[in-house]
């Protein structure tokens, strides 16, 4: 179920004018006519448009989700575009668009959040709907500032609707995430159990607030708070109606989506818009242009894309190929626009490399003549599979190695039992059971264990915009992008690339953000 109905577009175009813009614009002009917040669905129709900035290009459409994909050690440039390249080879300054369209765009959703909390004191409505509406708004905030935090370190933390944007100063890195731990607990005490709106999964439940901040308390290292808040998500999975999928396939399939237990959150794109659908647009949110990149350049339907941005050939060369997720994640062949109709392999691609398929393999309804821009494939913040993983790494800090054994072997079970990757009837069809990827060696060490488990992330959550906080959050820059790495980057260097630089426009109209992140 799709909860974005063109009322709601309509709100966001209309009321909210502008959802992601400059931290020096107030946010309360955002929802500024009198009397605007009357009634529940007021409130309601402004968190919805924070939804609707997240599945902006701007954000996870491309703006957010480009920099996380191409910094990992798993995606690498397929075509050179300058803006892309200097993220990739880490020669990235203060003017590049990316760093630039993460700010505004975070602090554009961060302000409709905060005058949503607003509105939420102005309605006359029972104390359990304002805990409510006041619990999935400061859900919202939290889930967009643990970006923020992650890539920027040390910000602007805004959480109120008439704060003063000229009296904003810079708050460490503990105070925000302190304000992002707040927020989530309330966000778990008020949310309702299971997902609102028929189970709706882009919009919260308890279960989403506890696996954000299980997230949040691992990339923190507080092992046991981490361990905790995974565990209460697995124990409780059957009244959060959260399971692992059996065909790992089906998570990345837009017809399926809305149906999966697994889903924990995530942003919700539309295909079927109104309005102009000129692929050369940016004139409407609900762009989503990261799958194309990701697609293949010369391909025909539903393939087609761009070849940007795509994994190294020793991604594809050291991924087993017993594994189904790889066959999930990766193509290797395609039908290529050449009118012969015939399945080709990757050396006969445009860009001669296996390619990311998650994104666009089975994307749904299409609006675009060329590419994915406007789909109906939703992308995954948060899945339980996360969240067994979560409780693997974090078990394993505190001692519970045998316990934490168990998890990851639930994931790999799935992996082994196969499935259908069958595309347009020339694809590969089912695929299984197999032996790979086995269970892990009972009796396993901790550190090795700790080893395993990171590269069990990197492959389970392959091209989910993971893999670079893993890398940041652990500390393997040196590590994966050396020369034995899947990406050697000679251009990094942790002191300065953990951190993407403050927008150089944004330090020039607020210099209360400086100084800039350290080595730009």
């Amino acid at each position: 179920m799709k909860i974005f109905s063109k009322f709601y577009i309509f709100i966001l175009i209309l009321v909210l004018a502008g959802s992601c813009t400059d931290l020096v614009e107030e946010p309360v002009g955002y929802l500024s006519p009198e009397g605007y917040f009357l009634k529940e669905e007021n409130v309601q129709s402004a968190i919805n448009g924070c939804y609707g900035s997240m599945a902006s290009s701007n954000y996870y459409g491309s703006g957010l989700t480009t920099p996380l994909q191409i910094m990992s050690d798993m995606v690498d440039l397929g075509f050179n575009f300058s803006n892309y390249a200097d993220l990739n080879d880490f020669s990235h300054s203060t003017t590049n668009t990316f760093p630039l369209s993460i700010w505004k765009c975070s602090y554009g959703i961060i302000g409709i959040a905060n005058t949503a909390l607003y509105g939420v004191t102005q309605i006359d409505e029972s104390q359990e709907v304002k805990n409510k509406l006041e619990a999935e708004s400061r859900f919202v905030r939290a889930f967009v500032y643990y970006h923020l935090v992650r890539l920027f370190g040390v910000i602007p933390y805004i959480d109120n609707a008439d704060t003063e944007i000229s009296s904003v100063t810079k708050a460490s890195v503990a105070d925000v995430y302190t304000n992002i731990i707040k927020d989530l607990e309330y966000a778990k005490e008020h949310l309702p159990m299971e997902h609102p709106d028929g189970d709706v999964r882009t919009r919260p439940s308890k279960g989403s607030a506890a696996t954000v901040l299980a997230s949040v308390n691992l990339t923190l290292g507080n092992w046991q708070e981490a361990y905790e808040q995974a565990k209460w998500v697995i124990d409780n999975a059957g009244s959060l109606n959260y399971a692992l999928e059996t065909d790992f396939q089906d998570l990345f399939r837009a017809e399926t989506q809305d149906n999966s237990k697994e889903y924990i959150f995530a942003v919700d794109f539309l295909a079927n818009q109104t309005g102009d659908n000129d692929v050369n647009s940016f004139t409407l949110e609900n762009d989503q242009t990261i799958g194309a990149f990701n697609s293949v350049d010369g391909a025909d339907k539903p393939w087609r894309g761009w070849s940007m941005l795509v994994p190294s050939l020793k991604v594809y060369e050291t991924w087993d190929a017993k594994d189904y997720r790889k066959r999930v994640s990766l193509t290797d062949s395609i039908i290529m626009r050449d009118g012969t109709g015939i399945v080709r392999p990757y050396t006969e691609f445009n860009v001669t490399r296996p390619h990311a398929a998650k994104l666009e393999r089975f994307s749904g309804e299409v609006k675009s003549s060329t590419a994915g821009w406007r789909s109906d494939m939703n992308y995954i913040a948060f899945r339980y599979g996360e969240v067994l993983l979560i409780a693997a790494e974090a078990g394993n800090e505190i001692g519970k190695t045998t316990e934490a054994v168990g998890y990851v072997n639930q994931i790999r079970a799935r992996a082994r039992l196969g499935g259908n990757v069958n595309w347009g009837g020339a694809g590969y069809g089912s695929y299984g059971p197999s032996t790979s990827p086995a269970d892990v060696p009972a009796g396993i060490n901790q550190d090795d264990f700790r080893t395993l488990v990171l590269e069990e992330r990197r492959l389970e959550l392959a091209f989910e915009f993971k893999r670079w906080y893993d890398i940041v959050r652990r500390d393997m820059g040196d590590q994966v992008f050396g020369a034995n790495g899947l990406e050697p980057q000679p251009n990094f260097n942790k002191t300065k690339h953990y951190l993407l630089p403050i927008p150089q426009t944004e330090i020039d109209i607020h210099p209360k953000l400086e100084p800039q992140n350290p080595g730009y």
